[in-house]
């Protein structure tokens, strides 16, 4: 079984996320948790617009319960105020390929295509992410840089943080801080 350190640790390593790279795994986590905690609805995306809808459901499609953890919250926050806008602009490209991919093979935008139509376009993008990664040279940078790259780990990521995964993990409510010798 993972440990949540190691967890977040892989996380960070195949993220390609620059602004948390450099983060400790108990840093990462604390910087998960915070966000939860400021998120609100609307940072980037217009609340119950295209582009969320887009994002709740492909979220919860990478990681059934992403909807529960409020994960589509969480991603808006973290592009709100993590990301460049050289990295939301990449994201929200992404989901316009990600609509023209489902428009030619199913007729329909993504939140409209059945499930399975849904899981299969995610999985041929999640297959291209990792032969990017698994290329000659320093593909694996391609692959972190690739705008599904960062929507999954954005998924697993706020997830592992929330309440509710840190319960479906085990880890909730976490340790806190016992001094045994502090003054009275």
């Amino acid at each position: 079984m993972m440990e949540r350190r190691d967890l977040i640790r892989w996380l960070a390593a195949t993220a390609g996320v620059h602004a948390v790279q450099a983060f400790a795994p108990a840093e990462l986590l604390a910087v998960g948790r915070a966000v939860h905690r400021r998120a609100a609805s609307g940072a980037e995306f217009t609340p119950f617009g295209h582009v969320q809808r887009t994002v709740v459901i492909a979220a919860e499609r990478i990681l059934p319960g992403a909807t529960e953890a409020n994960v589509g919250v969480f991603i808006d926050k973290m592009l709100a105020d993590w990301h460049t806008p050289e990295e939301r602009a990449r994201l929200l490209a992404g989901l316009d390929d990600l609509d023209a991919r489902c428009r030619a093979s199913a007729g329909r935008d993504f939140v409209n295509c059945a499930e399975a139509e849904q899981v299969a376009v995610l999985t041929s993008l999640d297959n291209e992410v990792t032969a990017l990664r698994a290329g000659p040279g320093n593909e694996r940078a391609g692959g972190n840089q690739h705008w599904f790259a960062m929507l999954k780990f954005l998924t697993v990521y706020g997830w592992c943080t929330s309440e509710t995964g840190m319960r479906a993990l085990g880890l909730y409510p976490l340790a806190s801080r016992y001094d045994g010798c502090a003054p009275v």
